[in-house]
């Protein structure tokens, strides 16, 4: 997500330096550290002409495969018309959701249209979440449902964001003005739907509880447990609260995670049919394709006076092989599983994004871990982006538990 470049800020963070810049273990942190970029960048020299042209430390000149195909399974491989997004606004139609199993899929394609067309908050976004709390439960804080804050935290850039001038958290779409979408959403990918209740759970969180407010007087998120559409598994020993506490608007979450420094990451950027996409890919620092970051490459490694910057372990979600046989959706919303690809105002379905080097990495459907990268402000932390890591990328950085306070 982009930020302004901050008046004393040094640039982007040459290769040299990199050594000087990394963030020694202690949890304890600095608060004047300066970084000169989230991530690393590669070269910005870009060639064209091609469908993913990349910079000259491309995803080709490296043998790394930005996409892959999904053209066979598809059922009907002829050109659909995509619902009218306006459709889904009419307020009759939200009055007949009772769980947030559809509630959520709803709430997906409401933020993903509101964001691209009116400007948070507006008069449809208050009904209609106030219709949701009423027939579903639980309160929105900042614009994100809390029955199911887990989903909602996976918002990512549709398109260009730009931080508004607000009490709004980095942490919500609310603090950002641009188009933002949910890729990572289950409720909206068939393949998932699909499963046997047998399967189990295709969400596993890694938050015990999530705090908004003063260490002194937090307000406790309450997500749903005992919807068990939701298929949610949360932490050992995870009880939903009970009661209400005060200030729940405040603008801090607090919740203990595993993290590792950022430092060293690279991102590359992807082009789609010529054109940036919102999703870079993830190299560490032994060149491998690790991961993806749902933002540009440019966004990511803006220059910054902050720091350090983090990974945070959030969730994860199951990963099956894609079904055969599966239906071109109408509604732009509904995704393929794994990272899909966001191209104009769709996800894309025959193609998808390669989360990994499955040459270096095992698959597995667990391996791809829900990560925020942070940046260290002080004693509290901003959001900067959401990421996906491999698991065993993720365990070679050894892990550390601590307090994150976002802002």
């Amino acid at each position: 997500m982009p930020t302004e470049t901050p008046p004393h800020s040094k640039g982007l963070t040459p290769s040299w330096a990199l050594s000087f810049y990394r963030r020694p273990k202690s949890p304890k942190r600095p608060s004047g550290s300066q970084s000169g970029g989230y991530l690393t960048p590669k070269s910005t020299s870009r060639c064209s002409g091609s469908e993913d042209s990349r910079s000259v430390h491309s995803v080709r000149s490296r043998g790394r495969s930005p996409f892959g195909d999904l053209i066979n399974r598809l059922r009907s491989s002829s050109s659909v018309t995509l619902v009218e997004e306006p459709l889904i606004l009419q307020e009759s139609e939200f009055k007949q959701i009772e769980t947030w199993f559809a509630g959520f899929d709803r709430y997906n394609q409401l933020v993903t249209h509101l964001s691209r067309n009116q400007s948070y908050p507006s008069d449809t976004f208050s009904r209609i979440s106030g219709i949701l709390s009423e027939n579903c439960g639980g309160r929105f804080v900042h614009g994100l449902p809390e029955a199911v804050f887990d989903f909602s935290l996976l918002w990512c850039p549709a398109g260009n964001l730009t931080r508004k001038d607000s009490n709004e958290p980095t942490w919500s779409w609310t603090g950002w003005d641009g188009p933002v979408n949910f890729p990572f959403d289950p409720t909206n990918c068939p393949d998932l739907l699909g499963l046997p209740r047998s399967e189990g759970e295709w969400f596993r969180s890694e938050i015990l509880q999530y705090h908004i407010g003063p260490q002194s007087a937090p307000y406790t998120v309450r997500r749903e447990k005992k919807e068990q559409q939701l298929r949610i598994q949360y932490p050992p020993y995870f009880h939903a609260p009970w009661g209400y506490d005060t200030n729940p608007d405040s603008n801090t979450l607090r919740f203990s995670a595993y993290t590792i420094p950022a430092d060293g990451f690279t991102a590359e950027q992807l082009h789609y049919r010529g054109k940036e996409i919102p999703c870079s890919h993830l190299i560490n620092e032994k060149d491998q394709h690790c991961g993806v970051i749902i933002d540009f490459e440019e966004a990511i490694s803006a220059p910054s006076s902050t720091g350090p910057f983090e990974f945070v372990l959030v969730s994860r979600n199951l990963r099956r092989e894609p079904a055969t046989q599966t239906r071109r959706p109408v509604i732009p919303t509904i995704h393929p599983p794994g990272t899909p690809i966001w191209y104009e105002n769709h996800f894309v379905w025959d193609k998808e994004v390669m989360d990994y080097d499955e040459e270096v990495f095992e698959n597995g459907p667990w391996k791809m871990l829900n990560v925020i990268l942070i940046k260290w402000v002080g004693n509290y932390a901003e959001r900067v982006a959401v990421a996906r890591i491999h698991e065993d990328a993720w365990l070679k950085c050894s892990p550390n538990k601590q307090e994150i306070t976002l802002k």
